[in-house]
């Protein structure tokens, strides 16, 4: 599994690489589309239908969501009960402690999604 090793406002690094924000599914580094993202919502503040469908395949135990700095992203009522009704966990944190908890989870063994939000 990847390993989140820092994070800043607008960056995250992922072994070693920086990005903007990403997913990580199934062990894989997805950079977010935040052309497309602005595209449909404009905005970076939700998640895509298609980013749902990630985080959601492959199996996961638990599904983290860093939403944002101040917590500004937007997570639909459908989506949490989605990832209820496939037996996975949803945990929603401030992106200041998502590096902490996802390497935590990860070393535990746990099989973790992951959506980075990097702003707001």
């Amino acid at each position: 599994m990847p390993k989140l090793n820092k994070i800043s406002w607008g960056k995250v690094k992922v072994d070693g690489k920086d990005f903007h924000q990403v997913l990580i599914v199934g062990g894989k580094v997805i950079e977010r589309d935040k052309q497309k993202l602005e595209t449909l919502f404009s905005t970076t503040h939700k998640i895509g239908d298609w980013e749902q469908k990630l985080l959601l395949s492959e199996n996961p135990e638990i599904i983290l969501v860093a939403s944002g700095w101040s917590g500004i992203l937007k997570i639909e009522e459908e989506f949490k009960n989605r990832v209820v009704k496939q037996g996975a966990e949803l945990k929603v944190v401030l992106t200041p402690m998502v590096v902490g908890e996802y390497n935590r989870l990860v070393t535990e063994g746990k099989r973790v999604n992951c959506l980075v939000h990097t702003t707001c």
